[in-house]
């Protein structure tokens, strides 16, 4: 990922993008309609009956100015964690990319991970690499990565769709490769590296989790983009 030392401020057409190492805002100028695409979360409290969240610092302060009802808290309810960590990792043209790094406690068992995004500021949806890449091209980048052979035999898959499923059903609860989980490297030779995050799959394998590193040739659509995005520091290039 690019080290993000100062806020960003990016423009497409009329949308607005401002980022910190804690925070991503999304304005559309036409409207004055502001979107938050992530914000860091850092807090530890506990539940009440009625599902009102008594933070931690309130807990101190009632432990000297209520100790009945710091006492019937502590004894009813559990402390809770939450925590993630997000970053962004490539803006290229409408399409961003982050990560997040998540820690919640309180329940059965703690739950932590790390997963990747990638969103369409226009559409406000998820964005795939099929919607760049040809099938055909994912699957000869795909077979020539070495963690993606761990799961998967190349003569028994013959297309993308036969990769994914065979990478899903061999790496089980492990891993799960989701084309919505990536951002934009560096460009190489008229080709760009691609990032997939794959995580973990169900939460018997949590924290799990690989850097998959793939090589695509440039599609027309992104050119511009990516062009622009390189020369601006844009990119995930770590």
């Amino acid at each position: 990922m690019f080290a993000q030392q100062e806020p960003i401020n990016y423009k497409y057409k009329h949308f607005e993008v401002l980022s910190s190492d804690s925070l991503l805002t999304i304005e559309d100028t036409r409207t004055n309609v502001i979107d938050t695409l992530f914000m860091d979360v850092d807090k530890t409290y506990y539940f009440t009956e009625n599902g009102e969240e008594v933070s931690k610092n309130k807990m101190e302060k009632l432990k000297s100015t209520d100790p009945q009802q710091y006492n019937e808290i502590i004894a009813s309810n559990h402390l809770y964690v939450n925590k993630e960590n997000t970053q962004l990792l490539s803006i290229v043209g409408p399409y961003i990319s982050y990560t997040n790094e998540f820690y919640n406690e309180g329940g059965a068992h703690p739950s932590y991970g790390i997963y990747y995004y990638s969103y369409n500021m226009e559409t406000k949806k998820t964005v795939h690499l099929t919607d760049f890449f040809s099938p055909e091209a994912l699957f000869a980048a795909f077979i020539k990565n070495e963690f993606i052979l761990k799961y998967v035999k190349v003569e028994e898959v013959s297309n993308l769709t036969q990769l994914l499923n065979s990478f899903s059903e061999n790496a089980g609860c492990d891993y799960s490769l989701n084309l919505s989980s990536f951002s934009f490297g560096a460009i190489q030779h008229q080709r760009i590296n691609v990032y997939i995050g794959v995580a973990y799959d169900c939460e018997v394998a949590r924290g799990n989790f690989e850097l998959v590193s793939i090589q695509l040739d440039i599609p027309d659509s992104l050119k511009v983009f990516l062009e622009s995005s390189s020369n601006a520091g844009l990119l995930d290039v770590d």
